[in-house]
C-alpha cells in the first residue's frame, strides 16, 4: 500500500500494483516490484557472505575520523563516504581472502613504495617512498596512513575453536615534514595494544599504507594509491589443527 508522506502534495511512498516508490536521499525513485528469487541457493547464499565481508571491510576503513572526512570530501563514484569506499574495493574482496588491490584511497598514478614491512611484538616498521606522476603532488607535509586488518578470529569455547567472521583492524598514522631527496623513509607505526594481541588468532593478517592531504591553497585532497600487502600467517602451528579435542572445527562465516 502507498501513501503520501505530507498530504496529497507529498512524497509517494509505497507500492500500486508493480510499481514501488521511495525516498533516498532526498530524491523520490520508482522502480518496477522486484521479481522473485530463490534466497536458499549457494549463488545466493555466497553473495550475501560477499557483501557481508565487503561491509565490515568498509567499516574498518572508515573507522578513523579522519579517512571518514577524507571520502566524504573527494569526487569518486558512489551516494556518500560509506558507498564510495564500497565501490572502490568491490573487486577485491572474496569469500575467502582481501585480494591485492583493496585500499583505503581512490586509484591514483602517485605510486607508495613500501618496502621490508616487518611487525615485532609492538610496532609495525617499513620503509616508503612515494613515486609521483606529478612531482608538485603531495608535498610534504602530508600524513601517511598504516592500516593493520586481521581476517576470521578464532575463538576458543566449550564446543571447541571456532572461527568467527570477524574482520578487525587498527588504523595508526604520522605526519611527514620532510623526505629524504632520493631514498626510502624509515617509520614506524604502533597498532592498539588488543590487535596486536589479536593476530595471533587470525587466520589472516593485512597491511595498507597510502598518503592523504588537504591542499589548503587548492581547498581540496591529494592522495597516493594505496599500497596492500598480505602478512605472514602469525597463528601458531598448533592453533591450526582442523579438530580441537577431539571436536571438527567449526566456522561462523
Amino acid at each position: 500500500m502507498a501513501q503520501f508522506d505530507s498530504g496529497v502534495f507529498g512524497f509517494l511512498r509505497g507500492k500500486i500494483g508493480t510499481i514501488v516508490s521511495r525516498l533516498r536521499y532526498g530524491k523520490v525513485y520508482v522502480s518496477a516490484k522486484p521479481l522473485r528469487y530463490k534466497t536458499k541457493s549457494d549463488k545466493v547464499k555466497l553473495t550475501r557472505k560477499i557483501f557481508s565481508r565487503r561491509q565490515r571491510l568498509n567499516s574498518k576503513l572508515r573507522k578513523d575520523k579522519k579517512i571518514q572526512a577524507f571520502w566524504r570530501a573527494i569526487d569518486a563514484d558512489g551516494l556518500n563516504n560509506n558507498t564510495r569506499l564500497m565501490i572502490r574495493n568491490q573487486p577485491f574482496v572474496e569469500y575467502e581472502r582481501i585480494l591485492p588491490g583493496s585500499g583505503f584511497t581512490p586509484n591514483c598514478d602517485d605510486k607508495m613504495l613500501v618496502r621490508n614491512i616487518t611487525m615485532d611484538e609492538m610496532d609495525i616498521s617499513f620503509e616508503f617512498k612515494l613515486e609521483r606522476a606529478n612531482p608538485k603532488h603531495l608535498e610534504p607535509p602530508y600524513v601517511l596512513f598504516c592500516v593493520f586488518i586481521l581476517d576470521r578470529l578464532f575463538a576458543y569455547s566449550h564446543e571447541g575453536r571456532v572461527r568467527e567472521k570477524t574482520i578487525t583492524a587498527d588504523t595508526t598514522f604520522q605526519t611527514i615534514e620532510n623526505e629524504s631527496p632520493d631514498g626510502f623513509i624509515p617509520v614506524k607505526f604502533r597498532p592498539d595494544h588488543i590487535i596486536r594481541q589479536e593476530k595471533y588468532l587470525a587466520e589472516k593478517a593485512y597491511v595498507m599504507v597510502a598518503a592523504i592531504k588537504f591542499n589548503d591553497l587548492k581547498n581540496k585532497y591529494e592522495w597516493s594509491d594505496t599500497f596492500f600487502e598480505e602478512l605472514f600467517d602469525y597463528m601458531p602451528d598448533e592453533d591450526k589443527k582442523k579438530k580441537w579435542n577431539g571436536i571438527t572445527l567449526k566456522t561462523e562465516d
